[in-house]
């Protein structure tokens, strides 16, 4: 299989947006790199995806989303554009480069499972190999998600870990001493990701993952629900959250931009639930909240 390798050299200003723009087309293997050359504010995006499913026609429309981009007053740079062709053994080794350990919490520390780390005792390890599911668990969306679990899940309750990816969430859950985890992805890619995560940290056991989309795999309801997905999605998730959300649950919503934002909490009042905490990592927000009793 062949890969294109995306470098684009732009602004920390500019980064937020230009990660939002690679998500939407559909390119979420996304790496930020700080140049020390030159302006400080400089710095170098990498983003891979398979070579079919990114066309030439794709590549123009970028370039010019990303140049549109100086209509908003932001500072983009040279927003030089570079692709290159690699082989999946390329890919591969590029990649790997830049995923290093991030510790995320004050106690979870995500760490890819060829680099070493020198954890202390009251530090969670995290140990991920993406394979083809992408999330190496750095992006804003991810960490929200990560700090939000630390601080709302409670030993013994169970949760639900909608579009679980590579398993990273529903993996913290376990961690944190959830009495049960349930990983659900519409990707078998993603579930298979995901399972070999679970081995990695010898947790397999503890987590249950199901192919599926959204909940329509899903017949009990639970303590704390996760949904680090696309905008979209969520607004579709929203009116069936009842049906596996425990009515002294919580949710955590991730994946919105910041403009959806006020479209998902209009969803989350026309359905009568609560919105109790909402953070936001640069263009990204998280939402958490709780039926409304």
């Amino acid at each position: 299989m062949k890969w294109k390798e995306l470098e684009i050299r732009t602004t920390h200003q500019a980064f937020a947006a230009i990660t939002n723009l690679l998500d939407k087309f559909g390119i979420e293997s996304i790496f930020k790199e700080e140049l020390s050359e030159g302006d400080e504010d400089e710095i170098l995006i990498k983003a891979y995806c398979e070579e079919d499913s990114f066309s030439s026609q794709k590549l123009v429309e970028l370039k010019a989303k990303i140049t549109n981009l100086k209509d908003y007053n932001l500072d983009i740079g040279n927003a030089k554009l570079k692709v290159s062709q690699l082989q999946e053994e390329d890919w591969a080794n590029n990649w790997k480069e830049n995923f290093k350990p991030l510790k995320v919490t004050e106690k979870i520390v995500i760490k890819p499972t060829w680099e070493d780390y020198q954890a202390s005792t009251d530090e969670i390890i995290i140990e991920i190999d993406p394979g083809q599911a992408f999330g190496t668990g750095q992006h804003e969306t991810t960490t929200s998600c990560l700090e939000m679990i630390e601080k709302y899940l409670a030993a013994g309750a169970n949760c639900l870990d909608i579009g679980t990816g590579t398993g990273i969430l529903a993996i913290a859950a376990a961690k944190l001493e959830a009495s049960a985890t349930v990983g659900v992805d519409i990707s078998p890619v993603a579930i298979t990701a995901a399972q070999e995560n679970a081995q990695l940290n010898q947790i397999a056991d503890e987590i249950e993952f199901l192919e599926g989309d959204l909940v329509k795999v899903v017949d009990q309801d639970y303590d704390l629900v996760i949904a680090n997905i696309l905008p979209h999605i969520i607004l579709d998730l929203i009116p069936d959250l009842n049906k596996v959300l425990k009515s002294s649950g919580k949710f955590i919503l991730s994946g919105i931009v910041e403009e959806k934002l006020d479209r998902v909490k209009e969803r989350l009042e026309e359905y009568q639930f609560k919105v109790e905490e909402i953070i936001q990592k640069n263009e990204w927000v998280t939402v958490v909240g709780s039926a409304s009793n």
